[in-house]
C-alpha cells in the first residue's frame, strides 16, 4: 500500500513537471514550423520561476482570487491523482470523481475572470464561459458515451452501428480535449491579438504564475483521462497501463502543439457557435447508434 502511495506521488510530480516541460517543448516546435530558433524548452520553467520572486500587483477582490485560484490547483491535482488511480485499478467510481473534479476545477477557472473589475477581464471571461459551455458539456458527454460503447464492444454482445458510436464520439472527445486546452484557434478567451491578454490582464506575480501552471495542469489533465479511459477500457488497467497513458498524453501533447502551429486564429462569434453546432449533430448521432445497439 505505501508503495502504491509513493508511486501515485511520484506520477502526480512527473504530470505537473512533464506538463510544464511539453509547454516548453511546444514553444520550441512552433518556433521551428515557423522557421524561427524559438526559446530553450526550459524557458516555460524559468517564466514560472521568476513570476514567484515578482511582485503581485494589489487586487480589489484580492481574497476572492486568491482562494478560487489556489482552489482551482488544488482540485486539479486532486483530478490528477485520482486520474492516475483509474488507470492503476480501473474503478469507475475514481474515474467519475476523477472528471467530476475536473468539471469543477474547470467551472472555477472560468468564472475567476468574472471576479475582477477590468472591462478585459471580464470580456475575456465571457469568451471562456462561452467556449467552457460548449467544450466542456461535448467533453464530459463524449468521453462518457466513449467508456459506454468500449465496454459494450468488450462484452462481445453488439452491432455494427456501435463502431459507428465509437467513432464519432471519438471524434467529439478529441475536438473537444483541444478545444479545452485553449490553442487557436479557440484561444479566444486571452485576446491575444488585442491590446490586453485578456482574462489574465490583472494577475501578475505569484498569483499570474498560478494561473499559468493551472493552464498547463489543464491541458495535461484534459488529455490524460482522454487517454487513460480508452486504454482502461481495451488494454485494462495497471502499472502499463498508467505509464502507457503518461507516454501518449505526451505524444497527443505534441500532435495538438503541431494543429496550433499551423491553424489560424477564428473569430470570437464564430467559434463557440460553429462547435456547438458540430456537437450536438455528432453526439446526437453517436447516442442514437448507442441507443439502437441497446435497445433495438
Amino acid at each position: 500500500m505505501l508503495l502504491l502511495y509513493l508511486s501515485l506521488v511520484l506520477t502526480t510530480l512527473v504530470g505537473s513537471i512533464l506538463s510544464v516541460i511539453l509547454d516548453g517543448v511546444e514553444r520550441k516546435l512552433k518556433a521551428r514550423i515557423q522557421s524561427r530558433i524559438g526559446p530553450p524548452i526550459t524557458q516555460t520553467l524559468y517564466d514560472l520561476l521568476k513570476l514567484t520572486v515578482k511582485e503581485s500587483k494589489p487586487l480589489h477582490t484580492a481574497p476572492f482570487i486568491y482562494f478560487s485560484v489556489t482552489s482551482v490547483v488544488l482540485t486539479m491535482m486532486l483530478s490528477l491523482v485520482h486520474a492516475h488511480v483509474y488507470a492503476l485499478n480501473g474503478n469507475v467510481l475514481i474515474f467519475t470523481l476523477s472528471i467530476s473534479l475536473l468539471a469543477v476545477s474547470l467551472t472555477m477557472f472560468t468564472l475567476i475572470p468574472l471576479l475582477i473589475p477590468n472591462p478585459f477581464a471580464y470580456t475575456g471571461g465571457i469568451r471562456e464561459l462561452l467556449l467552457s459551455l460548449v467544450n466542456e458539456s461535448a467533453y464530459l458527454i463524449s468521453l462518457t458515451v466513449t467508456v459506454v460503447t468500449l465496454s459494450i464492444i468488450r462484452s462481445g454482445e453488439h452491432s455494427y452501428i456501435i463502431l459507428l458510436s465509437l467513432a464519432l464520439s471519438l471524434v467529439v472527445l478529441f475536438i473537444s480535449s483541444y478545444a479545452l486546452t485553449g490553442r487557436v484557434p479557440f484561444d479566444i478567451a486571452e485576446a491575444e491579438p488585442e491590446l490586453a491578454s485578456g482574462i489574465l490582464v490583472e494577475f501578475s506575480g505569484k498569483v499570474l504564475a498560478v494561473m499559468l501552471f493551472s493552464t498547463l495542469i489543464k491541458r495535461y489533465l484534459v488529455k490524460f483521462i482522454l487517454v487513460a479511459s480508452l486504454l482502461v477500457n481495451t488494454i485494462g488497467w495497471g502499472v502499463h497501463s498508467l505509464l502507457t497513458s503518461i507516454l501518449l498524453t505526451t505524444l497527443l501533447w505534441i500532435i495538438y502543439a503541431t494543429i496550433s502551429a499551423i491553424l489560424g486564429r477564428s473569430r470570437v462569434d464564430i467559434a463557440p457557435l460553429t462547435l456547438g453546432k458540430l456537437y450536438i449533430v455528432l453526439l446526437g448521432l453517436s447516442i442514437t447508434g448507442l441507443l439502437v445497439d441497446l435497445y433495438v
